[in-house]
């Protein structure tokens, strides 16, 4: 049995330092990386800024970094040529209608997967949905499991692990939590920002089979808020590899005698005996 494959996201965030030649210049790096997907982010600024009671040092950081409405059907299209899937993170109601046409899954990052009233505005078509859990503890997350399991029970709901720091210390991943999840839930996989290029590897041996990851070009700003925790190209394409070797390591979990042990098989004591 062939394990699953499983699904990597890279996360071009703001790192197409608000260019789109940048944007469409991450779609071909994300795909020459062998991700699955690449995911932008959708957002109006001051919407944002007053979502998230921020100060006026980060409204202008949103105005510098947010990615025009017109750009979607482009980036879309870019993504379907290049056989990739198009994806991008929702903030905020109002941009739902302009990405819809654009996605087959909503995202929803950590500092939104709370807020029960935006949850279901963005769960209200059926699309599956990925929530980050970052800085959520397990009795958030069992309730909004409950909750979501109760209100909308057909939805196809997927949680990721995260830590929701810029780059997260190693020692705060907590990988074990995907083995070991809040009562009544599961983990699906990491929204890793750790920079570390065997991460992803180590939450595929955990369970994963989702996997995000963030990705800047050679030549991102270092004043660019996510350059500080995304991969370069070949980072990334490192980290993927090691993923992929992951999988190959964890096989299907059924114990058995694998066909390299066959010529060993002649020389193992008590053969044919049962006891």
């Amino acid at each position: 049995m062939t394990p699953p494959q499983t699904f990597v996201i890279a996360e071009a965030g703001s790192t197409h330092d608000g260019q789109l030649d940048r944007a469409l210049a991450l779609i071909n790096a994300a795909r020459l990386s062998g991700a699955d997907a690449v995911k932008f982010q959708t957002f109006d600024a001051e919407t944002l800024a007053a979502r998230r009671r921020a100060s006026s040092y980060y409204l202008a950081i949103y105005r510098r970094y947010a990615m025009p409405l017109a750009w979607l059907p482009i980036l879309a299209e870019a993504c379907r040529l290049a056989d990739i899937e198009f994806m991008t993170t929702v903030y905020h109601a109002d941009v739902l209608p302009h990405v819809a046409p654009w996605v087959r899954r909503w995202k929803i990052a950590s500092f939104e997967a709370l807020d029960r009233e935006f949850v279901g505005a963005v769960a209200s078509d059926g699309r599956p949905v990925i929530i980050s859990t970052g800085m959520a503890e397990a009795a958030d997350l069992i309730d909004l499991a409950r909750w979501l399991r109760s209100s909308r029970p057909q939805l196809a709901v997927r949680y990721l692990l995260c830590t929701s720091a810029y780059p997260a210390p190693v020692e705060e991943l907590n990988l074990a939590a995907l083995r070991h999840p809040p009562s009544g839930m599961a983990f699906a996989g990491l929204s890793d920002h750790s920079r570390h290029l065997w991460t992803g590897a180590l939450a595929v041996a955990a369970g994963a089979t989702i996997l995000e990851a963030h990705v800047r070009l050679n030549d991102t700003d270092p004043a660019n808020p996510d350059c500080a925790v995304s991969l370069s190209p070949a980072e990334l394409r490192a980290y993927i590899v090691n993923v992929r070797l992951a999988e190959r390591m964890c096989g299907d979990g059924v114990k058995r005698a694998m066909p390299s042990e066959a010529p060993m098989l002649r020389y193992r004591a008590g053969v044919g005996a049962r006891t």
